[in-house]
């Protein structure tokens, strides 16, 4: 009786340890996670084989840069800028014109992705209104999500010499 009482109690430490291995790793992940950026789905690629689709590619996206006055996207405009970067991203373009289009892609991408964010944040409920941990990680994603995106628009600048985005 006393061997099987032995054996529970240290088997109960066994799994407290395994528990507490598993909470500590999760729990790293998520607040180191908070500080990068999201993860592109689809990133353009380069192709060396012509047809390109460098015109069409500027067809679908200079409308939807044209058209924004700020970074903050409202939930309309968000789905418009969300579906040509799909659309971009699959386009096959020249290698001239890959790292004008890569930044294009991300623009679109870390717009979209910072002003959901923002939007949660802005909620007057949800897990960040209540949970300091994750409105601080909430916050943190923002930040970086944000800071792609201007760094894809410094290198853009020249293709939108009068937009008013993060001027």
């Amino acid at each position: 009786m006393i061997q099987t009482i032995m054996r529970y109690n240290m088997l109960m430490k066994q799994w407290t340890i395994v528990l507490l291995v598993l909470v500590m790793t999760t729990f790293s992940g998520i607040c180191s996670a908070a500080s990068d950026p999201t993860t592109m789905p689809l990133v353009l690629t380069t192709n060396t084989s012509e047809p390109f689709d460098d015109d069409e590619f500027m067809t679908i996206v200079n409308p939807v840069i044209d058209g924004l006055t700020d970074r903050s996207l409202n939930s309309s405009e968000r789905i418009d800028v969300q579906s040509v970067y799909y659309s971009a991203s699959a386009m096959k373009v020249s290698p001239e014109f890959y790292p004008d289009a890569l930044n294009l892609t991300k623009l679109l991408f870390y717009l979209v992705t910072s002003s959901e964010t923002d939007e949660e944040l802005e909620k007057s409920s949800g897990l960040g209104t209540h949970n300091n941990d994750v409105r601080d990680s909430l916050k943190e994603q923002l930040k970086a999500d944000e800071s792609v995106a201007e760094e894809a628009w410094r290198g853009l600048r020249h293709l939108y010499p009068n937009s008013t985005l993060f001027r």
